[in-house]
């Protein structure tokens, strides 16, 4: 049985961020980001190995976990295959309880942190998955001899190639989220130091700075094209000149530093406007 005093606070307090709801969307359901925070909570939907929640109230009724990037795993949610049976199983549950008027609120959870074990990188969210279902025990989690279980992340390749584009309206409808809206990227040049290279930290500058978001906000780092998306985090309090410094995620970046050679280039979108390194 599950913990009464474990709710979606909880959650909150271990630092899992409310980014919107579920709505109707015709004969299926679409999610919606709303809030303050919608452009830089928008940035945390391309997080890989992230986990989110389902939430009623204070109950929380579901939590998983993506291998991929939360955007991907939410769509199988709104148009489900047939043979998948736990994207099917919560989005009936899901539709059921918003045509009765009941919001069913999205956690998502994608801390940018620099956890290690040697040389090693620890996600932080992989490690959580078993203890908090475990403990929480969502009734939405499927059930293997009476306990709750996680979802099983080597599925959700197969199971996305299934989603079927709808018939009436294009795929881009299915997500009816708010995008920002940003003016045309400004570009700009770095040299490519010891640190960058070595590290993957990145220093824009304090002209660049200007066009990027707040500090702690997410920010997307497009190594070469969209096709390889790193989410790390804007700082600004580690330069002295309140410039912004990329952190979160960094051997990422400095691997892909040292495999292009300067070859290609970054682009960071942040909350406020993209904008272009090389």
């Amino acid at each position: 049985m599950a913990n009464p005093e474990l709710n979606a606070e909880v959650l909150l307090n271990l630092g899992f961020v409310d980014v919107g709801r579920w709505q109707p969307n015709g004969d299926y359901i679409a999610y919606h980001l709303d809030g303050e925070d919608a452009a830089a909570n928008e940035v945390l939907l391309d997080a890989r190995n992230a986990l989110y929640a389902f939430v009623k109230g204070d109950q929380v009724l579901y939590i998983g976990k993506t291998a991929r990037s939360i955007r991907k795993r939410y769509i199988v949610y709104c148009r489900p295959g047939k043979r998948q049976a736990t994207n099917r199983r919560c989005h009936r549950n899901i539709k059921t309880f918003i045509e009765q008027g009941t919001e069913i609120r999205i956690f998502a959870f994608a801390p940018i942190t620099h956890l290690r074990y040697a040389d090693f990188e620890i996600n932080l969210a992989a490690g959580l998955e078993d203890s908090l279902i475990g403990e929480f025990q969502p009734p939405w989690n499927g059930k293997d001899k009476g306990k709750p279980i996680t979802e099983d992340a080597e599925r959700e390749e197969a199971e996305e190639s299934e989603v079927e584009a709808p018939a009436a309206q294009p795929a881009s409808d299915i997500q009816q989220e708010p995008k920002a809206s940003f003016p045309a990227p400004a570009p700009f040049s770095i040299t490519l130091g010891q640190t960058y290279y070595n590290k993957g930290f990145l220093n824009p500058g304090v002209e660049v700075s200007r066009f990027l978001g707040k500090d702690s906000d997410p920010i997307r780092v497009l190594l070469g094209d969209s096709s390889n998306i790193v989410v790390s985090k804007i700082n600004r309090t580690a330069n002295r000149t309140g410039a912004v410094r990329v952190v979160g995620s960094n051997q990422q970046i400095a691997r892909w530093f040292r495999t292009t050679s300067g070859r290609a280039i970054p682009c960071m979108a942040g909350s406020s406007i993209p904008t272009r390194s090389s």
